[in-house]
């Protein structure tokens, strides 16, 4: 054990759970504060956290750093995969399921930026924002054209190698000193990290989980997933992302994209920085701490109290034109970033065929719940102003395609009678593309006129052909 707290593998406590079937390793520190989410990439494990978990409770999050599957302490999944997709369903499981928060702040880098973008699209609504440094990111030709969006070729290798030629790769690395002293390039020659930022015994507290010939072996899994099919359980989901994020920017990454900055801000819409951080470079949690951590405090602090009582609402979303998914996670996003609501909940997202004029595209439709100190018609000038952002013109066609359709369906047990506005609204025991979201969110919930639960309602209209649940994921 090294005389340096920091490189002490049993500086925190290690809990396990099995929401998935194998066994996830992680540390929860400050329970009962905001949940944060840090997640590591590769050749990481919880331990490139060691600097940051303390800090983080000290200040009031709800540290969660866990070992991804065949890393560090966790088992390697049953089916053998080691994708985003996977990683998501696992991370959602133990936060959602297994942990029992309904959102979570992610804070990554490396693969874990690509698994955190991934969470945030796979699971709309879910993650309420990120935080994320060097990692990778998806190629926009139009916008991404005159950057420099690939690293020099000579640090490249390794990728190359451990995506299409894994198994003589772990062949060579036959003995565990051979295997660490792979690891250990990546924190020291490769020009990864900045001069420096790893003595000696930090590089072997880093590599020695890697020791282990099976969880080297799966961590090659990530890149195996970028070039074939085969090593996927389902499409990675990086795209253009409207989550609220927080960029940050190693300078002395030598194996990340020259211009990440750059490409970052057209990535993520939402976006505050770049903060570009000097004498640091890919590990940045390590190399950087104090930086990150103000960058977190600056973007992540707990929702404030709403400045009145709240009431329950929610709001039906529809959208059958352009990216009909990131366009339901961006109005998501800004409903919480709008001031007097909160707790901010999406039901699962389901696929409806089209009723309407013309020739329409199916459509994406959800719900949200939310607790507003608003008055509804005040809520409704929010939904609109959404909808304008989104790209929605009014064509006044009922039924008409729609970037995104943002309708108030309920408020508390008010009844609303205007030009503007009738709550609740006069459809909602018709709709079952409304009924079915609903139920996910509040099956007891009852009409403030008729009394009847939306599972009664859901229940009389349900049509399940026309009316799909989107790729349910359940961790």
């Amino acid at each position: 054990m090294s005389a340096n707290p920091e490189l002490d593998p049993d500086r925190f406590a290690p809990r396990s759970a099995s929401p998935r079937g194998f066994g996830q390793v992680f540390v929860h520190e400050g329970q009962g504060g905001a949940p944060l989410l840090l997640l590591h990439g590769w050749p990481e494990t919880r331990r490139i956290w060691w600097r940051s978990i303390a800090p983080l409770a000290r200040e009031g999050y709800e540290v969660i750093a866990p070992d991804l599957r065949g890393f560090g302490a966790s088992d390697v999944g049953p089916d053998g995969l080691c994708d985003a997709a996977s990683h998501s369903r696992d991370l959602r499981a133990l936060i959602h399921d297994h942990l029992g928060h309904e959102r979570i702040t992610i804070v990554a880098g490396d693969a874990g930026g690509a698994i955190a973008q991934d969470l945030s699209l796979r699971f709309p609504g879910f993650v309420e924002r990120m935080v994320l440094f060097n990692c990778p990111l998806p190629y926009l030709r139009e916008e991404m054209a005159h950057l420099r969006t690939r690293p020099p070729a000579e640090t490249a290798d390794y990728f190359l190698r451990q995506g299409t030629d894994a198994d003589a790769l772990a062949a060579e690395l036959d003995d565990p000193e051979k295997r660490c002293r792979y690891v250990s390039t990546f924190y020291t020659t490769r020009r990864w990290a900045h001069p420096g930022a790893f003595d000696p015994e930090a590089v072997a507290f880093m590599a020695e989980p890697f020791a282990d010939a099976r969880k080297l072996r799966a961590g090659f899994g990530i890149y195996e997933s970028v070039f074939d099919a085969k090593a996927r359980c389902a499409p990675s989901r990086l795209r253009r992302n409207p989550t609220p994020t927080v960029i940050l920017f190693g300078l002395s990454d030598h194996v990340i994209y020259p211009d990440f900055d750059e490409m970052a801000v057209r990535v993520f819409p939402n976006h505050v920085g770049p903060q570009r951080v000097a004498d640091a470079g890919h590990f940045l949690q390590w190399e950087a701490a104090p930086v990150l951590h103000a960058a977190i405090r600056g973007s992540c602090r707990p929702d404030p109290p709403l400045p009145a009582p709240g009431e329950r609402a929610f709001v039906a979303m529809g959208s059958n034109l352009g990216d009909r998914e990131a366009t339901l996670c961006g109005a998501v996003a800004a409903l919480r970033s709008t001031p007097g609501i909160r707790d901010v909940v999406a039901s699962p997202i389901y696929e409806t065929d089209p009723v309407g004029p013309g020739e329409q595209g199916p459509y994406l439709n959800g719900v949200v719940r939310m607790e507003t100190s608003l008055d509804p018609h005040a809520l409704l000038e929010r939904l609109l102003a959404i909808e304008r952002g989104a790209g929605r013109t009014r064509s006044g066609l009922r039924n008409a395609a729609r970037t995104l359709d943002l309708d108030l369906l309920l408020q508390g047990a008010r009844r609303v009678e205007s030009v503007a506005l009738q709550l609740p609204h006069p459809r909602l025991a018709e709709r079952p593309f409304v009924l079915e979201p609903l139920r996910d969110l509040a099956p007891e919930e009852a009409h403030p006129v008729t009394g009847e639960t939306v599972e009664r309602m859901a229940a009389r209209v349900r049509d399940p052909a026309a009316v799909r649940r989107l790729e349910p994921e359940t961790g």
